[in-house]
């Protein structure tokens, strides 16, 4: 038996399914902890983990009077924590996109060559970042965020499934994310490691 898998999850499910505030509360006691951790290790942030868990558990209360668990219930609110952790990459990287054309068009301002300096590593942390990633991971996330093509018509452009194109937007976020923290918190710290 699945090690994420309660003895009791079919009787929870059961009770939530006929609005048990008791069988709910089950689920939410016994899942809680864990589905916080999958969303803490991707989005290294406490806020945004407990938001995307919280989400998580107000859907499954909203939905359950047509809650479909075809496996367990811990694969079933994983997968939801997942598509939640997917959403908020995609966010996190069109904000930080928004605020690099934003601040390309911004007036200078009183520290502005210091600034300007910073921002034009920052671009090129961001250009360096992009160029290693794997040619068709790079072409679509440039299509993708810069470009302004929706997932259909780059599918359509270069030929591939919308599921294709998903997985290297979602594999070139990850990479992302996680290499420009990492080189951020070095400019934070005090010099440039890359």
């Amino acid at each position: 038996m699945n090690k994420h898998v309660h003895p009791e999850e079919r009787q929870w499910l059961t009770a939530l399914r006929e609005s048990s505030e008791q069988g709910f509360a089950n689920i939410y006691n016994h899942y809680w902890t864990k589905l916080f951790s999958v969303a803490y290790n991707y989005t290294r942030s406490r806020e945004a983990a407990q938001e995307i868990v919280q989400e998580v558990f107000v859907s499954l209360w909203l939905g359950r009077g047509s809650l479909s668990v075809h496996t367990s219930l811990y694969g079933y609110l994983l997968g939801a924590v997942r598509n939640r952790i997917y959403d908020y990459i995609d966010k996190q990287t069109v904000r930080a996109h928004y605020q690099l054309q934003v601040s390309r068009n911004a007036p200078p301002l009183v520290n502005s060559t210091e600034e300007q300096i910073s921002f034009q590593e920052l671009e090129e942390l961001l250009a360096k970042q992009v160029g290693t990633l794997p040619d068709t991971t790079q072409r679509i996330f440039i299509l993708s965020r810069f470009d302004g093509f929706s997932n259909s018509e780059i599918a359509q452009q270069m030929q591939l499934s919308v599921k294709a194109v998903e997985y290297h937007l979602t594999k070139a976020l990850k990479h992302l994310r996680y290499r420009l923290t990492e080189l951020l918190l070095l400019l934070m710290v005090g010099g440039i490691g890359y």
